[in-house]
C-alpha cells in the first residue's frame, strides 16, 4: 500500500464542520449503510507525532466507521480474515489555522489487494465508489 495512491482525501470550504459531518452521515445512510460508531478526538490541540517533534493542532476531528451487513456478511463469506477491515470508514477533520474541512478515506480496493478473491476485490469495488459517490454528493 501507497499512502500517496490509496488514501483518497477531499477539502471543503465555505460550510460549519457540523453541517458538513452532517451531510457524510446523510448520505452514507442514504446508500444502505449503518453508521456503527462515530469516535469524537475534538479539543485535544496538541499530539505529537511519533518522535518526529511535528505538532498536530486541530480543531476537530472524527472517525466515522460505518458498514453494510448484507455486504459484511459476502466479504466474510469469501475469507473469514477480511473481517479485519469492516468498517470501512471516513476520517473529518480540520486544523486550527485553516478553515479548510477534509474528509478522507482508505480505498478499500486497497485492503482487497491483500486477498487473493476476485469476490473480494469486486465488493471492494462498489463499496469504493460508494465512497466517492459520498463525497461528491454532500450538499452545503
Amino acid at each position: 500500500m501507497e499512502v500517496a495512491q490509496d488514501i483518497v482525501k477531499k477539502n471543503f470550504t465555505g460550510i460549519d464542520f457540523k453541517d458538513i459531518l452532517n451531510d457524510l452521515i446523510k448520505e452514507i445512510e442514504m446508500r444502505n449503510y449503518m453508521i456503527t460508531r462515530i469516535s469524537n478526538i475534538d479539543n485535544i490541540l496538541d499530539r505529537s507525532n511519533s518522535g518526529n517533534g511535528t505538532d498536530v493542532k486541530f480543531r476537530y476531528y472524527k472517525i466515522v466507521e460505518f458498514c453494510n451487513l448484507e455486504s459484511c456478511s459476502q466479504l466474510i463469506s469469501s475469507d473469514l480474515l477480511a473481517g479485519v477491515f469492516m468498517p470501512v470508514r471516513f476520517i473529518v477533520y480540520q486544523r486550527i489555522e485553516e478553515d479548510k474541512i477534509y474528509i478522507a478515506f482508505l480505498k478499500p480496493t486497497a485492503f482487497a489487494n491483500l486477498f487473493n478473491s476476485k469476490k473480494i476485490k469486486d465488493l471492494a469495488e462498489i463499496l469504493e465508489q460508494d465512497m466517492h459517490d459520498v463525497l461528491e454528493e454532500i450538499v452545503f
